[in-house]
């Protein structure tokens, strides 16, 4: 079992990388973070042993800890575990209090007359954990928020050179407003396509970031 100081540690970083707060690649110096975060060292490692399991770091021998920068592979699987939790927290859950709050963030972000990419980023993030929230299963939502942590790595930099979250901001705005109303089977309807469009749309992006190194 996880000490306190290491699991409020892990907690911290894990919501910072879903807040696009720290970069793919980012090195994680022990010393600053720690201080930081007022753990120990010992606490801090621990909290890295963590999110290394989750694939939210990686420990690179004698270099140190390092944002992990998902590839292909990896967002293929992370759209499995999002197809999977997501539709059948539609299908089973409610709109609880918890639900109710996170998707209501959301919506008052993408409700503003200009939002900022970072702000469309935010609101994207705050939806879809929204939608675990649904299921009332503190499991899952610990679960997804792992999983939408490397889902929003894996977005960067493509929400600032693509207009990625421009492109769903709108069915965003739709799924929020539906899901406050209470209609949940109506989303649990369109979901599916949506993420098989956006795993499509990073999934084209990584590879041509791909050539491009290469040529």
């Amino acid at each position: 079992m996880t000490a306190p100081a290491a699991q409020g540690a892990a907690d911290d970083l894990r919501r910072r990388i879903g807040e696009a707060r720290l970069q793919p690649g980012e090195r994680l110096g022990e010393v600053a973070l720690a201080a930081e975060l007022g753990v120990s060292r010992n606490s801090l490692r621990e909290a890295f042993s963590e999110l290394a399991v989750e694939g939210l770091v990686v420990r690179r021998p004698h270099r140190g800890v390092f944002v992990a920068a998902p590839g292909a592979e990896d967002v293929r699987g992370l759209y499995r575990t999002r197809r999977v939790i997501q539709l059948g927290a539609l299908r089973h859950g409610w709109l609880t209090p918890a639900a109710e709050e996170r998707i209501g963030r959301s919506a008052e972000l993408l409700g503003r007359p200009e939002p900022a990419v970072r702000e469309l980023g935010d609101a994207n993030h705050l939806l879809h954990l929204g939608i675990v929230d649904l299921a009332a299963s503190p499991d899952l939502s610990r679960v997804m928020s792992s999983v939408l942590a490397r889902v929003r790595l894996s977005f960067l930099p493509l929400d600032l050179e693509t207009g990625l979250h421009q492109a769903f901001a709108e069915r965003n705005r739709w799924i929020a407003g539906r899901l406050l109303a209470g209609e949940l089977d109506a989303v649990h309807a369109m979901l599916e396509g949506y993420l098989d469009e956006a795993e499509a749309f990073v999934l084209r992006h990584l590879d041509g970031a791909a050539h491009g190194l290469r040529g």
